[in-house]
């Protein structure tokens, strides 16, 4: 690193000296390790940790050092270098500065990598300094910004999510709700999210969107270690810019039987790509079941106005609370009964529940007509319908910190002493 830029950065500091930063890089080119190796000895005082391996070596290591400055990673061999890259970038610390190197020389790669996070990007072979070069303008602009990253990055930076969407009874919009939240959540966001169908056998999720189910998905459930970037690309469709799919069509003879934990070993694996993922939960696989409910950070669950409705949502409250204690719960209602002429109310499931009912989703049969015709989510296909309307505070607060759940009063009705009488047992 030339003299001039060393004193710019110190001067930067009102004089004060800095100590050495802490660096680790994983190259597998012997001529760009020396010289990433001399470009560091001045700012790491010759501690720089420089490895022989690529991404998949940084990927391998599951706790990194809270106080890592600086990682520099190869990305050469990468079946999807910007799938590999976006999971590195949510794995290290936030204020890590993360440099790629590699023999792609691609603007469009370049400019993928600084989307998801990456602080700059080298093609093979690079001059002596210019890995100096690159780490100091890195330093200087964390200097600036107090570490903050790069608008777009700071999703792409925070802890990976899956909201778990199960209906309490069959026919009350579990799938077309999933869809369309996923739809949603990632136009917000302009990030990509990931639909999962967990029904293996019966799930309708590809066929609402018109995409390919694949059977390998039951092979990636029962070893998912074996999940890498190619796999992820092949399996998860692409329905839009920010939306993709993953489903099955099994036969109905075939028998599988999950291994303990499989699921929440298939969702670390696949988070790797996809930081936000919507997982539609069977109702008739109760180990797939529990598992997907385990591994969730959210937890959406929908009932419709009915008595078995409510008796099973309360059952599933249970079921949520005993495997997820720390997921955030919200409640909707929904299905083809009319609130205003049901006999259980809204306030009834609040009070059944103990708690309030997030969102209420209305029955729109045109535009779930709409959505199948297309092959599309019902927020593309009918935008100004009741449904996206109904859920576009829900999805807006489902990447915000949220509070906690409240009591929503003592019981009194039929309806909540036959809940308590429920949770005694």
């Amino acid at each position: 690193m030339s003299a001039t830029a060393t004193q710019q950065r110190s001067a930067s500091s009102a004089g004060e000296e800095k100590s050495a930063i802490s660096a680790t890089a994983f190259v597998s080119d012997s001529t760009a390790m020396a010289r990433i190796s001399a470009d560091l000895f001045s700012v790491t005082l010759g501690k720089a940790n420089i490895r022989d391996g690529t991404i998949d070596a940084a990927l391998a290591i599951g706790d990194w050092p809270r106080d890592l400055d600086l990682l520099i990673v190869d990305l050469g061999g990468a079946a999807d270098p910007v799938a590999d890259a976006a999971a590195l970038k949510t794995a290290v610390p936030g204020g890590c500065i993360v440099i790629g190197v590699g023999r792609i020389n691609d603007v469009a790669l370049y400019r993928d990598l600084m989307a998801v996070g990456f602080n700059d990007y080298l093609s093979m072979p690079f001059a002596e300094g210019a890995m100096g070069r690159a780490v100091e303008r890195s330093l200087e602009q964390r200097d600036r910004t107090g570490g903050a990253l790069p608008q777009g990055a700071a999703a792409k930076a925070a802890k990976p999510r899956t909201l778990a969407v199960i209906g309490a009874r069959g026919g009350v919009g579990t799938t077309t709700a999933a869809v369309t939240i996923g739809a949603m959540l990632g136009a917000r966001l302009r990030e990509e999210v990931l639909l999962i169908d967990f029904d293996l056998h019966y799930g309708s999720l590809m066929l609402a969107l018109d995409l390919e189910a694949v059977d390998a998905l039951r092979e990636a459930l029962d070893q998912p270690d074996r999940i890498d970037a190619l796999f992820i690309q092949q399996v998860a469709q692409k329905k839009n810019e920010y939306l993709y799919a993953m489903g099955a069509e099994e036969a109905p003879t075939g028998g599988f039987q999950a291994r303990p934990h499989a699921a929440g070993d298939f969702l670390r694996s696949v988070h790797r790509r996809f930081r936000w993922i919507v997982a539609d939960v069977p109702r008739g696989d109760p180990v797939i079941q529990r598992q997907v409910l385990e591994a969730a950070t959210d937890i959406l669950l929908i009932t419709d106005l009915s008595l078995p409705g409510v008796r099973d949502a309360v059952r599933l409250q249970q079921l949520a609370q005993e495997v997820a204690p720390t997921a955030q719960l919200r409640i909707a209602t929904s299905g083809a009964i009319d609130a205003r002429r049901s006999a259980v109310k809204v306030d009834d499931v609040a009070r059944t529940l103990k708690r309030k009912v997030d969102c209420q989703i209305p029955a729109d049969s045109s535009a779930a007509l709409a959505a199948v015709n297309f092959g599309k989510p019902i927020s593309e296909a009918a935008p100004n319908s009741g449904i996206v309307k109904a859920l576009r505070p829900l999805v807006a607060g489902l990447d915000q910190p949220g509070g906690g759940e409240r009591d929503a009063g003592k019981a009194s009705s039929l309806l909540a002493r036959f809940g308590q009488r429920l949770k005694k047992k």
